[in-house]
C-alpha cells in the first residue's frame, strides 16, 4: 500500500510493505510521483545508491535527501528501485535507482520538494514495514 497525504505547506508519504527494503523502494516512487504530479519516468538510466546512518530514521531522511540532490543536480527521477537495507555497525542502504532525466513537457509538474522533515517521522521494520515521512514543499 502506498498513499500520499496532505499536510500544511507540506505533503506526507505513508508506506506499508512486506519488507523494509521494499518500503524504501516504494518511498522513492512516491517521491517521483510528487515531483511529476503523478507519473513515473521510464527506466532509461541508473544511479547507484550507498548510504549509511546510525539509525533507521536518519537513513530514511538521508535517502530522501539524496533523491533531492539527484533531482536538483542531475534532474534525475526514479521510475523503479532495487534497494537492500542491512545492519552491520550501522544501518545501510545499497542498490540502484533506475529512471530518467526529468522533462516537464513529458513528465508534467507537481511540486518541488525542498527538504525532509523529522516531524512525525516513523520507520517500523515490521513485517509489515511501515514508513511515514513529511516532505517540505
Amino acid at each position: 500500500m502506498r498513499k500520499n497525504f496532505e499536510h500544511t505547506a507540506d505533503i506526507g508519504i505513508e508506506i506499508e510493505s512486506p519488507t523494509l527494503s521494499e518500503a524504501f523502494q516504494e518511498v522513492s516512487l512516491s517521491f517521483s510521483e510528487i515531483i511529476t504530479g503523478g507519473s513515473l519516468p521510464e527506466v532509461l538510466t541508473s544511479k547507484e545508491v550507498f548510504l549509511e546512518s546510525d539509525n533507521l530514521d536518519s537513513l530514511l531522511v538521508d535517502f530522501l535527501s539524496y533523491l533531492i540532490v539527484l533531482f536538483d543536480t542531475d534532474d534525475f527521477i526514479a521510475g523503479s528501485a532495487k534497494l537492500e537495507i542491512s545492519k552491520k555497525n550501522s544501518f545501510q542502504i545499497a542498490g540502484k535507482l533506475v529512471g530518467e532525466t526529468y522533462n516537464q513537457d513529458k513528465h508534467g509538474y507537481g511540486v518541488e520538494i525542498k527538504a525532509i522533515s523529522y516531524h512525525q517521522l516513523l520507520v517500523q521494520e515490521g513485517p509489515p514495514a511501515h514508513l511515514r515521512v513529511i516532505l517540505d514543499l
